[in-house]
Parts: structure tokens; sequence; C-alpha cells
């Protein structure tokens, strides 16, 4: 029933969200809740549907309570004093995410040169503050880029303000793992080649520093971006090659590796609600590969939505990365499973299971392009292939970057580790960099409707049978035992 809940509450957030009056809301909440209580037409049932119109209530009333929480007291000349709450340190910028302290506002400042700011410090921040502003891509699509920002608590921007270090933070969670992101940054740059180093930093903590934009942008343009940042797609896409290639390893030791990498992958990107999102996320992924639970993981990832919600509304709107995440673990733990079964031809064994391989490598770019024709338009025709080839590389790659964090204090090993990385890496670049050249299919943009639409169509296609039965047992676990309300 919770996943009819859920329903209820996105269709109330959505009616919101898009403006529709009261009133109007009001008449969709009365015909839904109709159509529930004459699918079960009894005195509990009656309850059913009422309770699911409150839940549509609560969805809309949910966004409003976010909506009008925002506080709107920073605009033009400003100094402020605030407290950094995250920092993201790029090549050749800097970017913080600042609190002020008397009305609690959030503001993205640009930097353009590297500083020594981390969490926890106090500041002084003097510049000009702005509204972020929608911007038009490459593409000809508009990202909302103000909603997205929102989104995070963030209503300000300011670019090159003057910011000074006012007193030093105090040890905490998201301090330390900055602190320790930026020292085995650290190692790699001192031990792998440039610019695999940052190459390596984005795979193992998505740590961005090292990272020129050409290397991002072959990356991009292969359709593998998402290895080199800490994403629940990243990670569920991680956790899928990974459990296919361990699978012959003992469960319990299988079980601990994977969550072991998750957790550990979480702490060091500094446990923020996009690293949570992303362990939980790869978590559900990791739990249906392991119990071959379909149900109980579907519900999982239902339960995180609702979590993520009532956290922060805004994000089934706005949130690229959560929307790509819940498609990922969606596809992983119920549409492949469905599909499978269709490509018996594809050679298998017990040793390596090629066919999931295949199929991950494929079929998940292929689910994805409905929302991706919607966001961005970029589907790079070899996809695949870029996947296969980081899919193979990944493990290697992650297994000697820890082996490398271990040994650091040994040079000898550190060097001969790194080479091995540098080697590897130029091989890995080369080949994503031919593969970039290759043609990328701008995709026709499609509205939002129409990728519910469609992702609704497949769902029913291929759960037809499971969605029948489910509705069959909500309706008997309403009924009455003797006779039916106003009969």
């Amino acid at each position: 029933m919770i996943e009819i809940c859920a329903i209820f509450l996105t269709i109330g957030a959505i009616l919101y969200h898009f403006n529709i009056s009261i009133f109007v809301i009001g008449i969709v909440n009365t015909i839904l809740s109709g159509i529930v209580f004459y699918f079960i037409p009894s005195k509990k049932g009656f309850v059913f549907a009422i309770t699911l119109g409150l839940v549509l209530i609560l969805g809309s009333a949910t966004l409003w309570i976010d909506d009008n929480d925002k506080k709107l007291s920073l605009f033009g000349d400003k100094k402020i004093t605030a407290k950094v709450l995250a920092v993201d340190r790029r090549l050749d910028r800097e970017y913080l995410i600042v609190e002020e302290k008397e009305s609690s506002e959030r503001v993205s400042v640009s930097l353009s040169s590297i500083g020594t700011f981390l969490p926890g410090d106090i500041v002084m921040v003097d510049g000009y503050f702005e509204e972020p502003s929608d911007f038009v891509t490459k593409n000809g699509r508009i990202f909302e880029y103000q909603d997205y920002l929102q989104n995070k608590g963030i209503n300000y921007i300011s670019n090159n303000p003057n910011v000074e270090l006012i007193e030093k933070g105090n040890n905490s969670i998201q301090r330390i793992a900055t602190i320790f992101r930026y020292k085995i940054a650290g190692v790699f740059s001192k031990n792998v080649t440039f610019p695999f180093d940052g190459v390596l930093a984005g795979m193992l903590i998505g740590y961005q520093g090292g990272l020129p934009s050409y290397i991002s942008d072959i990356f991009r343009n292969t359709g593998v971006l998402h290895v080199l940042v800490l994403s629940g797609y990243n990670i569920t896409i991680m956790v899928g090659f990974l459990t296919i290639l361990m699978r012959n390893l003992p469960f319990k030791v299988r079980n601990v590796l994977m969550i072991g990498t998750i957790i550990l992958l979480v702490l060091i990107s500094g446990g923020g609600i996009a690293s949570i999102r992303a362990g939980i996320m790869g978590s559900i992924a990791l739990f249906a590969g392991l119990t071959r639970r379909t149900y109980d993981a579907i519900r999982a990832l239902t339960l995180s939505f609702l979590f993520f919600f009532f956290i922060s509304p805004n994000t089934i709107f706005s949130d690229p990365g959560f929307h790509l995440s819940f498609l990922a673990t969606f596809f992983m733990i119920g549409i492949m499973p469905k599909i499978e079964k269709w490509f018996h031809f594809i050679p298998n064994n017990k040793t390596f299971n090629f066919r999931e391989f295949i199929l991950l490598a494929i079929s998940m770019p292929i689910f994805t392009l409905p929302y991706i024709m919607y966001f961005s338009g970029n589907f790079p025709l070899l996809s695949p292939i870029a996947n296969m080839l980081m899919a193979l590389a990944t493990p290697v790659i992650m297994i000697l970057g820890a082996v490398l964090l271990i040994s650091f204090f040994i040079p000898p090993v550190a060097m001969f580790v790194g080479t091995i990385l540098s080697f590897l890496g130029s091989i890995i670049l080369f080949s994503l960099g031919k593969l970039s050249l290759l043609p990328i299919w701008n995709t026709p943009p499609i509205p939002w409707w129409s990728v519910v639409i469609l992702y609704s169509f497949v769902i029913i296609f291929l759960f037809k049978k499971e969605i029948s039965l489910y509705l069959m047992q909500i309706r008997n676990s309403f009924q009455p035992l003797t006779k039916t309300f106003g009969r």
C-alpha cells in the first residue's frame, strides 16, 4: 500500500508544482478517491479512499510549506559573516556553500583562485549577491538552475567576492572528509601522471579538483561521465558491475566488500545529502542483487523516495542526479530481471555472467534515453562500448587505487603501482578520446509528461501480472467479511 500512497503523494506535488488551483486539486482529489472507493466498495475501502485523498493533499501542502519557508533577505552589495558548509575545489576555481549567520541564508560563492577554506570555517564575504537565473544549454535546453540550487537550500549566488577567514572551524564529518579528499588527491597527483590522477580521484572519491575540462568533455561525450562523480547513478552502476565480477566470491565476503565500499565512498565524500542518497540507492541495488527479492527492493526504493521527498520536496522536479539514480536503481532491481530471459542466446558461464554484463552496458543507456531526451538531449551512440570498457577497467582501477593509498608511505611500491595506473590510464583516455570523436545524437526535445507516460507504459507492460495481483491483494484486504458498505 505504501507504493500507492507514494503515487498519490507525487500526484499532489505535481499539481501544486504546476500551479494548479486549489479548486482543481480538490476536484482531482475527489475523482481519484471516488475511483478507489468504486474499486473497493466497503467501509474499509471508503476509509482507504479518504486516506489517499489526504495523502494527495499532503503532497501539495509539503511543496507549499517548502516554498513559503524560503528566506529572501540578501540582495545587492553586502558584507556578511557566514559559515562554510561545503567546498568544491577545481583546477582553476573554488566553489563554497556558505550560510549567513543571522538569516541562515545559503549562498553559492564562486572564487577565481584556490583558497584554504574548509567546512566549518567562519568567513567574511564581501561582494554582490543575486538570485541565480535559469540558462540555455548548448543544445538549446533550458536548465532550471534556480530551482536546482533552491532544492539544495541555496537562494543566492556571488561571483568573485572578497572572502576572508575569521575563525577556523571545529572538526566535523564534512571537514575531516574534505581534508581526507585533498590528501588522497595529493597522493594520486604525486604518483600518477596528469591528467589520469584527476580521473582516479574522481572515480574513487568523487573529487573533481584535478580534472581539466577537456577530460570531463571526453567522459561526457562517451556517456560515462557518471564514473567521475559520486552519485546514485554512479554507485548503482558500480554495484551492478562489481556484483557480476564478484559473483564467485563467498556470499559473506562479497557482501562485506560491497557494503564497505559504499560506506567508505559516502564517508569520504563528506556525508552530505547527495552522497547519502547515492549510498542509499547503491545499497538498494546491492540488496536486490544479493537476495534476488525484487519486491522488497522496490519497496525499499519507494521508502527512499518518500524519505528524500520530505527532506527536500522539490527534489523530484529539479534534481537530475536524483532522477538518474532513481531510474538506474529501478532498472537494476526491476527491469533487468524481467528482460534477461529475452536474451538467453547471449552466452553465459559460471565464471563470468557475460549476459548480465552486456545487458547492463547496453540496456541501461537505452532505458534512460527518454529522460536524456527531456533533460539534455546528448546521447552518445557508442556509450554502450564506453560503458563496457569502463566496467572492465573500474574494478582494476579501484583496487590499484586502494593499494596505492595503503602503500603510499613505501615509495618504491607506490611508484610501481602508480606507474601501472598511469599506463592503464593512458590506454583508457586514448580509447575514450577516440570514441568521443564519433557521432553524438542530439535528440529532439520531448516534454516531461511524455517521459512519464512512456515509463508508465514500460512498467505496465513488464509488470502487468504483478500489478494486477498487487491490486487484487489490496482489494481483498479491504473487503469486509460480511456485507459491503451501503448494502
